[in-house]
């Protein structure tokens, strides 16, 4: 099985979480691509920071390149300010794309502007982004 994790991330946070879930994964995590993906992939881990409740329209418009024949399964992750509901926006859009997305997600505060969240994601954060990877693998095996 192959693993895929990519990411949007402004501010650095949502890359620390892409870190930790390819630390669980085995795979190296990479900035969201320009263009589609050339070879299919089993598993696709695709995160975001979520700005004004909203992901990049980077990260939309790439998910909007992809297929169920590219990508068999998709898992979704993000780093927030104060709300999450853009995680819930990707797995619509992957859903649309005819892509089987996992139910469960994962999400986390990031650092937000010098005073908000400072510490975020912090270590136990971290930790969860690792087990929350792995319930997904052990999912689709």
């Amino acid at each position: 099985m192959n693993f895929k994790v990519v990411y949007h991330s402004k501010t650095g946070n949502t890359k620390k979480i892409a870190e930790s879930i390819c630390k669980a994964a085995g795979t190296m995590a990479e900035a969201i691509p320009e263009k589609i993906f050339i070879k299919p992939v089993d598993m696709l881990f695709i995160g975001d920071g979520i700005y004004a409740g909203k992901a990049d329209i980077k990260t939309e418009n790439f998910i909007k390149t992809l297929n169920g024949d590219i990508v068999k399964n998709a898992a979704v992750f993000g780093t927030y300010g104060g709300q999450n509901k853009a995680i819930i926006r990707m797995k619509e859009l992957l859903k649309k794309q005819g892509i089987n997305v996992m139910e469960e997600t994962f999400g986390c505060k990031g650092k937000c502007w010098m005073f908000f969240n400072r510490k975020h994601p912090d270590a136990q954060e971290l930790k969860a982004a690792h087990e929350f990877t792995k319930r997904i693998l052990k999912k689709i095996k």
